[in-house]
């Protein structure tokens, strides 16, 4: 009986002790020292309609490219950039669509805390 309230013990508490290294190895990763900022959002259909196929943004020495289905079919984007200046890039993003583009000029920053890696930008034309 002993041994089965140990086993029963050691099986409840393996689940938690894996969700707190889960959520404290994704706090360690949003570092404000570090130039890693990962940038999201939705993205707009071109001009003529058509929806867009990949978003690339340049960011310093850095392009990074998602061309992934869900820029097609879900109008999202993700990009990860490992190089971010601590005062921050000028960055374009060039949205393709199917014979046509467009461009967003904007700023990518570096998070200001340890709990946000993430910038979000929307891209419309």
């Amino acid at each position: 009986m002993r041994n089965r309230v140990a086993i029963l013990a050691v099986t409840s508490v393996l689940p938690l002790t894996a969700v707190a290294s889960l959520a404290a190895a994704s706090q360690a990763a949003a570092d404000p020292q570090s130039g890693e900022v990962v940038v999201t959002g939705s993205v707009g259909d071109c001009n003529s309609g058509v929806s867009p196929q990949s978003v690339s943004i340049k960011a310093g020495q850095e392009t990074i490219t998602d061309k992934n289905p869900g820029v097609e079919n879900a109008g999202a984007y993700s990009v990860t950039f490992q190089k971010i200046p601590t005062a921050g890039a000028p960055a374009v993003a060039t949205v393709t669509c199917a014979g046509d583009s467009y461009t967003v000029n904007f700023t990518i920053k570096r998070p200001t805390t340890a709990d946000d890696l993430v910038q979000r930008k929307n891209l419309q034309e």
